[in-house]
Protein backbone atom coordinates (compact mmCIF):
# COMPACT_ATOMS: atom_id res chain seq x y z
CA UNK A 1 0.00 0.00 0.00
CA UNK A 2 1.28 3.31 -0.85
CA UNK A 3 1.64 5.81 2.19
CA UNK A 4 -0.09 9.27 1.79
CA UNK A 5 1.23 11.45 3.71
CA UNK A 6 -0.95 14.88 5.27
CA UNK A 7 0.06 17.61 7.10
CA UNK A 8 -0.01 17.36 11.03
CA UNK A 9 -2.74 19.98 12.23
CA UNK A 10 -4.05 19.99 15.70
CA UNK A 11 -7.37 18.47 15.15
CA UNK A 12 -5.55 15.73 12.97
CA UNK A 13 -3.42 15.35 15.88
CA UNK A 14 -6.19 15.09 18.47
CA UNK A 15 -7.65 12.45 16.69
CA UNK A 16 -4.63 10.48 16.99
CA UNK A 17 -5.07 10.22 20.69
CA UNK A 18 -5.39 6.95 21.29
CA UNK A 19 -2.37 5.50 19.07
CA UNK A 20 -0.41 7.52 22.38
CA UNK A 21 -1.09 4.81 24.51
CA UNK A 22 -0.06 1.77 22.75
CA UNK A 23 3.56 1.64 23.79
CA UNK A 24 4.63 4.04 27.36
CA UNK A 25 8.20 4.54 27.38
CA UNK A 26 10.59 6.78 28.87
CA UNK A 27 10.91 9.12 26.06
CA UNK A 28 9.16 12.48 25.61
CA UNK A 29 8.37 11.64 22.06
CA UNK A 30 5.78 9.77 23.11
CA UNK A 31 3.51 11.74 24.60
CA UNK A 32 0.63 13.39 22.32
CA UNK A 33 2.02 17.21 23.61
CA UNK A 34 5.56 16.34 22.34
CA UNK A 35 4.03 16.63 18.63
CA UNK A 36 1.49 19.56 19.36
CA UNK A 37 4.50 21.71 20.39
CA UNK A 38 7.14 20.74 17.81
CA UNK A 39 4.61 20.01 14.85
CA UNK A 40 5.68 23.00 13.40
CA UNK A 41 9.64 23.21 13.87
CA UNK A 42 9.66 19.36 12.26
CA UNK A 43 6.90 20.84 9.97
CA UNK A 44 5.46 17.29 10.66
CA UNK A 45 3.20 15.05 8.32
CA UNK A 46 2.14 11.80 9.38
CA UNK A 47 0.53 8.23 8.08
CA UNK A 48 -1.73 6.67 10.03
CA UNK A 49 -3.27 2.84 10.22
CA UNK A 50 -3.74 -0.63 11.71
CA UNK A 51 0.10 -0.63 12.18
CA UNK A 52 0.87 2.78 13.75
CA UNK A 53 1.96 6.36 13.04
CA UNK A 54 4.21 7.00 10.94
CA UNK A 55 6.23 10.65 10.50
CA UNK A 56 7.82 12.33 7.62
CA UNK A 57 9.50 15.70 8.86
CA UNK A 58 12.05 18.45 8.42
CA UNK A 59 14.51 17.31 11.11
CA UNK A 60 17.85 19.82 12.07
CA UNK A 61 19.65 19.77 8.56
CA UNK A 62 17.39 17.30 6.70
CA UNK A 63 14.88 18.69 4.90
CA UNK A 64 13.36 14.77 4.43
CA UNK A 65 13.25 12.21 7.38
CA UNK A 66 11.52 10.98 10.21
CA UNK A 67 11.52 9.36 13.70
CA UNK A 68 10.31 6.59 15.91
CA UNK A 69 6.79 5.07 14.97
CA UNK A 70 4.14 5.40 17.01
CA UNK A 71 3.20 1.69 17.74
CA UNK A 72 3.84 -1.49 19.15
CA UNK A 73 6.82 -3.14 19.41
CA UNK A 74 5.76 -6.13 16.91
CA UNK A 75 5.13 -3.64 14.29
CA UNK A 76 8.47 -1.42 14.94
CA UNK A 77 10.02 -3.86 12.31
CA UNK A 78 7.60 -3.67 9.66
CA UNK A 79 7.03 0.24 9.98
CA UNK A 80 10.58 0.16 9.52
CA UNK A 81 10.68 -1.11 6.60
CA UNK A 82 7.73 0.51 4.94
CA UNK A 83 9.22 3.77 5.74
CA UNK A 84 12.57 2.72 4.05
CA UNK A 85 11.06 1.58 1.19
CA UNK A 86 8.94 5.37 0.54
CA UNK A 87 12.15 7.10 0.97
CA UNK A 88 14.32 4.40 -1.59
CA UNK A 89 11.40 4.11 -4.16
CA UNK A 90 9.20 7.57 -3.59
CA UNK A 91 11.87 10.26 -2.22
CA UNK A 92 15.15 8.66 -3.58
CA UNK A 93 17.20 9.56 -0.76
CA UNK A 94 18.82 7.72 1.82
CA UNK A 95 16.65 7.40 5.41
CA UNK A 96 17.49 8.75 8.66
CA UNK A 97 15.28 7.85 11.67
CA UNK A 98 15.86 9.99 14.33
CA UNK A 99 14.98 10.01 18.40
CA UNK A 100 14.83 5.84 18.81
CA UNK A 101 14.83 4.52 21.79
CA UNK A 102 16.42 1.52 23.03
CA UNK A 103 13.53 -0.81 22.80
CA UNK A 104 13.25 0.18 18.94
CA UNK A 105 15.94 -0.27 18.19
CA UNK A 106 16.40 -3.74 19.32
CA UNK A 107 13.01 -4.31 17.45
CA UNK A 108 14.15 -2.83 14.24
CA UNK A 109 17.60 -4.60 14.31
CA UNK A 110 18.98 -2.63 11.71
CA UNK A 111 21.09 -4.61 9.89
CA UNK A 112 24.65 -2.64 10.24
CA UNK A 113 25.84 -2.87 6.96
CA UNK A 114 23.39 -1.23 5.78
CA UNK A 115 22.74 1.03 8.30
CA UNK A 116 24.80 3.14 10.89
CA UNK A 117 23.63 3.44 14.60
CA UNK A 118 24.58 6.85 16.23
CA UNK A 119 23.82 7.25 19.98
CA UNK A 120 22.23 11.30 20.17
CA UNK A 121 23.34 12.59 23.30
CA UNK A 122 21.69 15.85 22.80
CA UNK A 123 18.45 14.59 22.65
CA UNK A 124 18.62 12.38 25.82
CA UNK A 125 15.52 12.87 28.44
CA UNK A 126 16.51 13.69 32.22
CA UNK A 127 14.41 11.17 34.68
CA UNK A 128 14.42 12.50 38.33
CA UNK A 129 13.19 11.22 41.59
CA UNK A 130 9.88 12.66 42.38
CA UNK A 131 9.95 13.95 45.57
CA UNK A 132 13.38 14.91 45.01
CA UNK A 133 12.33 17.62 43.05
CA UNK A 134 9.33 18.37 44.90
CA UNK A 135 11.16 18.81 48.06
CA UNK A 136 14.59 19.65 46.90
CA UNK A 137 15.92 17.54 50.58
CA UNK A 138 18.93 16.59 51.63
CA UNK A 139 22.96 18.78 50.51
CA UNK A 140 23.05 17.99 47.04
CA UNK A 141 19.55 20.43 46.70
CA UNK A 142 21.02 22.69 49.23
CA UNK A 143 21.67 25.57 46.53
CA UNK A 144 18.05 24.91 44.50
CA UNK A 145 16.04 25.06 47.92
CA UNK A 146 18.05 28.12 49.07
CA UNK A 147 17.51 30.06 45.45
CA UNK A 148 13.78 29.21 46.30
CA UNK A 149 13.86 30.67 49.42
CA UNK A 150 15.40 34.02 48.27
CA UNK A 151 12.79 34.34 45.93
CA UNK A 152 9.80 33.64 48.68
CA UNK A 153 12.01 36.16 50.68
CA UNK A 154 11.89 39.08 47.96
CA UNK A 155 9.00 38.31 46.04
CA UNK A 156 6.61 36.08 48.23
CA UNK A 157 4.19 38.73 49.45
CA UNK A 158 3.45 39.83 45.63
CA UNK A 159 3.88 36.92 44.13
CA UNK A 160 0.43 34.51 42.66
CA UNK A 161 1.15 30.90 41.88
CA UNK A 162 -1.67 30.22 39.49
CA UNK A 163 -3.35 26.99 37.16
CA UNK A 164 -3.64 28.47 33.48
CA UNK A 165 -6.15 27.86 30.96
CA UNK A 166 -6.91 28.39 27.58
CA UNK A 167 -8.70 31.53 28.18
CA UNK A 168 -5.67 32.71 29.52
CA UNK A 169 -3.96 32.11 26.19
CA UNK A 170 -3.25 35.70 25.30
CA UNK A 171 -1.63 36.77 28.31
CA UNK A 172 0.84 33.33 28.08
CA UNK A 173 1.22 34.77 24.44
CA UNK A 174 2.73 38.34 26.14
CA UNK A 175 4.40 36.39 28.04
CA UNK A 176 6.22 34.02 25.70
CA UNK A 177 7.14 36.95 23.18
CA UNK A 178 8.57 38.81 25.75
CA UNK A 179 10.84 35.53 26.76
CA UNK A 180 11.39 34.87 23.55
CA UNK A 181 12.84 38.21 22.68
CA UNK A 182 15.13 38.49 25.55
CA UNK A 183 16.90 35.11 24.81
CA UNK A 184 20.32 35.00 23.53
CA UNK A 185 21.00 31.60 22.35
CA UNK A 186 23.11 30.80 19.03
CA UNK A 187 20.71 28.33 17.80
CA UNK A 188 21.36 27.93 14.33
CA UNK A 189 18.38 25.51 13.80
CA UNK A 190 15.89 28.23 14.76
CA UNK A 191 14.02 25.80 16.96
CA UNK A 192 13.13 28.44 19.48
CA UNK A 193 10.83 30.23 16.78
CA UNK A 194 9.27 26.71 16.13
CA UNK A 195 8.71 25.89 20.39
CA UNK A 196 7.05 29.56 20.53
CA UNK A 197 4.78 28.27 18.09
CA UNK A 198 4.34 25.36 19.73
CA UNK A 199 3.43 26.58 22.77
CA UNK A 200 0.31 29.08 21.87
CA UNK A 201 -1.11 25.68 20.14
CA UNK A 202 -0.75 23.82 23.06
CA UNK A 203 -2.64 26.60 25.16
CA UNK A 204 -5.03 26.40 23.14
CA UNK A 205 -5.52 22.93 23.05
CA UNK A 206 -5.02 22.29 26.64
CA UNK A 207 -7.84 19.97 27.84
CA UNK A 208 -7.97 18.24 25.21
CA UNK A 209 -4.61 17.30 24.98
CA UNK A 210 -4.28 16.68 28.81
CA UNK A 211 -2.19 19.57 29.53
CA UNK A 212 -1.67 20.80 32.36
CA UNK A 213 -0.48 24.54 32.26
CA UNK A 214 0.87 27.26 35.63
CA UNK A 215 1.80 30.33 36.04
CA UNK A 216 2.81 32.98 38.51
CA UNK A 217 2.23 36.20 38.21
CA UNK A 218 4.33 38.87 40.33
CA UNK A 219 2.30 42.34 41.21
CA UNK A 220 -0.20 41.00 38.28
CA UNK A 221 2.17 40.50 35.54
CA UNK A 222 2.80 36.88 34.26
CA UNK A 223 6.62 36.22 35.04
CA UNK A 224 6.69 32.76 34.56
CA UNK A 225 4.84 29.35 32.96
CA UNK A 226 5.42 25.76 33.02
CA UNK A 227 3.67 22.85 31.46
CA UNK A 228 3.06 19.23 32.11
CA UNK A 229 1.49 15.93 31.36
CA UNK A 230 0.97 12.56 32.80
CA UNK A 231 1.42 9.41 31.87
CA UNK A 232 0.11 6.57 34.17
CA UNK A 233 1.40 3.50 32.84
CA UNK A 234 5.03 4.98 33.85
CA UNK A 235 3.90 6.88 36.65
CA UNK A 236 5.74 9.73 35.02
CA UNK A 237 4.98 13.76 34.94
CA UNK A 238 6.85 15.36 31.77
CA UNK A 239 7.51 18.56 31.96
CA UNK A 240 7.34 20.27 28.53
CA UNK A 241 7.87 23.77 29.05
CA UNK A 242 9.48 25.76 31.91
CA UNK A 243 9.68 29.20 31.02
CA UNK A 244 11.03 32.25 33.61
CA UNK A 245 12.03 35.88 34.00
CA UNK A 246 15.32 35.06 34.41
CA UNK A 247 16.23 38.51 36.22
CA UNK A 248 14.28 37.45 39.07
CA UNK A 249 16.15 35.20 41.41
CA UNK A 250 14.75 31.97 42.37
CA UNK A 251 11.71 31.85 40.19
CA UNK A 252 12.72 29.18 37.79
CA UNK A 253 13.29 26.95 40.92
CA UNK A 254 10.33 28.09 42.65
CA UNK A 255 7.89 27.59 39.80
CA UNK A 256 8.97 24.22 39.32
CA UNK A 257 9.20 23.09 42.50
CA UNK A 258 5.53 24.59 43.29
CA UNK A 259 4.07 22.66 39.94
CA UNK A 260 5.04 19.04 41.30
CA UNK A 261 3.87 20.29 44.47
CA UNK A 262 0.37 21.13 43.51
CA UNK A 263 -0.10 19.56 40.84
CA UNK A 264 1.99 16.05 40.78
CA UNK A 265 2.19 15.54 44.69
CA UNK A 266 2.56 11.62 44.48
CA UNK A 267 3.79 10.93 40.78
CA UNK A 268 7.27 8.52 41.19
CA UNK A 269 9.44 10.00 37.86
CA UNK A 270 9.72 13.05 36.72
CA UNK A 271 10.45 13.25 32.65
CA UNK A 272 12.52 16.85 32.30
CA UNK A 273 13.25 16.76 28.68
CA UNK A 274 16.42 16.77 26.88
CA UNK A 275 18.93 19.94 27.03
CA UNK A 276 19.63 20.08 23.08
CA UNK A 277 22.85 20.23 23.32
CA UNK A 278 22.67 23.40 25.26
CA UNK A 279 25.74 23.43 27.51
CA UNK A 280 24.19 25.89 30.09
CA UNK A 281 20.51 23.82 30.00
CA UNK A 282 23.00 20.59 30.39
CA UNK A 283 24.37 21.79 33.18
CA UNK A 284 21.28 22.55 34.80
CA UNK A 285 19.67 19.84 33.97
CA UNK A 286 22.94 17.73 35.51
CA UNK A 287 23.01 19.67 38.42
CA UNK A 288 19.46 18.53 39.44
CA UNK A 289 21.01 15.13 40.10
CA UNK A 290 18.85 12.45 37.47
CA UNK A 291 18.34 8.90 38.28
CA UNK A 292 18.96 8.03 34.62
CA UNK A 293 18.43 9.17 31.01
CA UNK A 294 16.29 8.18 28.42
CA UNK A 295 18.65 7.23 25.52
CA UNK A 296 18.47 7.69 21.92
CA UNK A 297 20.11 6.59 18.35
CA UNK A 298 19.46 7.75 14.87
CA UNK A 299 19.69 5.23 12.45
CA UNK A 300 21.44 6.51 9.24
CA UNK A 301 21.20 4.56 6.09
CA UNK A 302 24.61 4.41 4.57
Amino acid sequence: MRLEFKQLTCEKLLKLKPFFSIRPTWCCESHLSYHMLWRHYYETCYYADEAGILWLQRIDYDAEATMTPVCKLEYMKENFTRMQNYFTKELGVKMHMYLVDEDALRAIDPDPERYEVVEDRDSYDYIYDGDSLRFLRGKKYDKKRNMVNRFIKDYGQDAEFVRLSSEDRIEIREFSNRWFSHKECEDELNRLEGEKNGIDDAIQWLEQIGMTAVGVRICGRLEAIATGSYDSAMDMAVMHVEKANPNIKGLYNYIGMKFLQEHYPHVRYINREDDMGFENLRQTKEAMHPIMKAVKYTIIER
